[in-house]
């Protein structure tokens, strides 16, 4: 009851992130739906972890960089999108602070929403 609740809170904002990290739609929606699967798995862990958003959030930034490696190697020789695109390059920013800035200045999400999203909120009391 509880995993499916967490899922029907999240899989909307988790697919619109993983859209904005991957350039093809399938893969993001493969990404999300393989995050949720494993942590489905792993729900009883999840629950006992500090904080049961920060645990599935780094589950599906792993699939989202599984598949966006997939990706890299697809397009292999080829130039970089952001420098095609002319976006500046934002790979300098620790990975927390990347995903937090697509969550609220690319997808609109107010900070305090995309924090706990990612579990950067104060862990729940035992």
């Amino acid at each position: 009851m509880e995993f499916a609740a967490f899922c029907a809170l999240y899989q909307h904002r988790y697919r619109e992130y993983a859209h904005s990290r991957l350039s093809d739609a399938r893969q993001a929606d493969t990404a999300v739906r393989l995050a949720f699967a494993e942590l489905a798995d792993q729900w009883d862990q999840a629950l006992r972890s500090p904080h049961t958003n920060a645990y599935a959030w780094r589950l599906l930034n792993r699939h989202i960089r599984t598949h966006a490696g997939a990706a890299e190697e697809e397009r292999d020789g080829q130039e970089d999108v952001e420098s095609r695109t002319g976006h500046q390059d934002r790979s300098f920013l620790p990975d927390h602070a990347d995903e937090a800035r697509i969550l609220h200045q690319d997808l609109g999400m107010p900070l305090p929403e995309a924090s706990e999203m990612m579990g950067h909120t104060s862990p729940r009391p035992r």
